[in-house]
């Protein structure tokens, strides 16, 4: 699993581990991983230090794990970083970051892992690689062109990889949660405004519903269900859906402005 050093990653580490299952555990911060091991409380679990947005990093990564098992019942692809902010301001280099680690990493993943999904014995449920995306995936995130880009890609890369897969046994789950307090993804503006706070989820929430995805066989997981109305309402509004997003934006601004 990457990404696994906090926030989702490190929630459905602990998930799974209750599960009975042997937690591979990869993100760039080794000592985050040491204690996040300790934590699991058993030596079947190990990590390996990769930094997802760099592809000698994940072959290295590959490579390790290929040497230590021959099949891999469950990749979770879940590293990912904050978007890059208005795309007028963002740098290129700070764009090709947001689009490598949310997106490119999770495809190299999926490639060069292939082979040990592809070994994993055949169940109901298993294998499968769960691609961990966000709402943005399917409803635009105003303010954020290239994380709501990266996002839209990830799921877009999901639902191909799924009929891609389906014939070889390999189940595909896309996990799309709402506004999520993180390390990363830090919520504090959101949590102090009344009429918004309850939007936010924890960790541990997404982490129960993505290892629930994958007990049922869902294809795509929306941790809180009402966003299905919003994605559904938004699409059959049409050219009319980006004046309403306009208006949420100007209502999201003025709270963080009066709040401040």
């Amino acid at each position: 699993m990457t990404g696994a050093s906090s926030g989702i990653g490190r929630a459905v580490a602990h998930a799974l581990a209750r599960r009975g299952a042997t937690v591979i555990a990869c993100a760039r911060r080794e000592a985050l991983l040491q204690q996040l091991v300790e934590e699991l409380g058993s030596d079947r679990h190990w990590y390996v230090v990769c930094d997802v947005s760099d592809l000698e990093s994940v072959r290295a990564m590959a490579a390790e794990v290929a040497g230590r098992t021959d099949h891999l019942d469950l990749l979770v692809n879940n590293a990912g970083r904050p978007g890059a902010g208005l795309i007028a301001e963002a740098t290129p280099e700070e764009v090709e970051s947001v689009l490598k680690t949310n997106l490119i990493g999770g495809i190299w993943c999926t490639q060069l892992l292939h082979e040990l999904i592809d070994a994993s014995p055949s169940t109901p449920r298993l294998p499968a690689v769960v691609n961990v995306a966000s709402i943005s995936g399917r409803i635009p995130l105003p303010g954020a062109a290239t994380y709501t880009a990266s996002k839209f890609g990830m799921v877009g890369f999901s639902e191909a990889l799924w009929a891609e897969m389906r014939n070889r046994d390999i189940h595909v789950t896309v996990v799309n949660p709402g506004l999520v307090h993180t390390e990363g993804f830090p919520m504090d503006e959101v949590l102090g405004m009344p009429l918004l706070r309850r939007l936010v989820m924890s960790p541990d929430r997404v982490a129960e519903a993505l290892c629930e995805g994958v007990e049922t066989g869902r294809a795509e997981v929306r941790v809180q269900r009402w966003w299905s109305g919003v994605y559904y309402l938004l699409f059959a509004l049409g050219p009319y859906r980006r004046r309403l997003l306009r208006g949420f934006l100007r209502l999201v601004n003025k709270a963080v402005t009066t709040k401040r």
